[in-house]
């Protein structure tokens, strides 16, 4: 079936008139009116009958006509949802962070520029929100890991440092900075495996010849509330990055000195969903927000 001629078909017995189809359908009169017999002719029958000037639909033009009412609704309407798409009037976007409070001023963002657009946002460790990325299971994400796996494009957005912190009451609650081996005669709080916190303290002890091994207590915990909640009650020094600290004046931020702490956050996704136009939007906004 040739749904040009099809579409043409429908065109005259809508308007009830050859000349207006063709204004319809931009195109001249004798070009409409030879799709439309060539319709006819494919299949041997009349659909239209043609007294003079008037036009009027044959019985089986009528039924055929209430047909293609209801194809070429749907073909609109189908039109319009990609349209739509592509001019990021709907859709959803998958979006993972492991420190949502920088994932926020994108979210604002989307919101502002892309209202129509539905954000479902998932938290995790930074593992966590990795394997989501590469599982297909958020379609972007904004963490510290994956920056080098070939399966994944990601552009840096924002550096921070990771910094230790402790209760004011502390022993060290009065210092501003700490040596490792200070810190390594007190209990530390650290975050689970998985964390990228975690992982840039612990490269960084191994950097200076030292692991976690050493420290004499560790009190492993798996959210960053839940290690600001602990130093915070005095139970003792913990890791976070400095972006990441809130503020409470029940607590000091300790530097340590001589430690290679930078913690790099990537906006990512899978290299095979970098053309969708959602996905390179997401991109362009995390431009205007950094």
């Amino acid at each position: 079936m040739n749904l040009l001629h099809l579409r043409s078909f429908h065109a005259v017995a809508t308007e009830g008139s050859f000349g207006r189809a063709a204004q319809r359908l931009h195109i001249s009169q004798p070009t409409l009116s030879e799709q439309v017999r060539a319709l006819e002719r494919s299949y041997g029958v009349v659909l239209f009958h043609r007294t003079g000037r008037r036009v009027t639909l044959t019985e089986l033009g009528a039924v055929l006509h209430e047909c293609t009412g209801r194809l070429f609704a749907t073909a609109d309407e189908a039109d319009q949802i990609l349209d739509d798409g592509a001019r990021l009037r709907t859709g959803r976007l998958r979006l993972g962070a492991d420190a949502p409070m920088h994932v926020m001023p994108l979210l604002a963002a989307l919101r502002d520029r892309y209202p129509g657009v539905r954000v479902a946002l998932s938290t995790g460790n930074s593992e966590q929100v990795l394997a989501d990325l590469v599982a297909d299971r958020v379609d972007v994400a904004l963490t510290a890991a994956g920056a080098h796996d070939p399966r994944l494009h990601a552009v840096p957005v924002r550096r921070d440092r990771v910094v230790a912190f402790v209760a004011r009451r502390h022993p060290l609650g009065g210092r501003s900075e700490v040596t490792l081996d200070e810190l390594a005669s007190t209990q530390l709080v650290i975050r689970e495996r998985g964390s990228t916190t975690r992982r840039v303290f612990e490269q960084a002890l191994a950097t200076a010849g030292r692991s976690l091994a050493e420290w004499p207590e560790l009190i492993e915990v798996d959210s960053r509330e839940a290690a600001h909640s602990a130093v915070a009650v005095g139970l003792g020094v913990g890791v976070v990055s400095d972006a990441e600290l809130a503020p409470d004046p029940r607590l000091g931020v300790l530097a340590l000195p001589g430690l290679d702490l930078d913690l790099t956050q990537y906006l990512a996704c899978r290299r095979d969903a970098s053309r969708s136009r959602l996905v390179r939007a997401v991109f362009e906004l995390a431009d205007t927000v950094r």
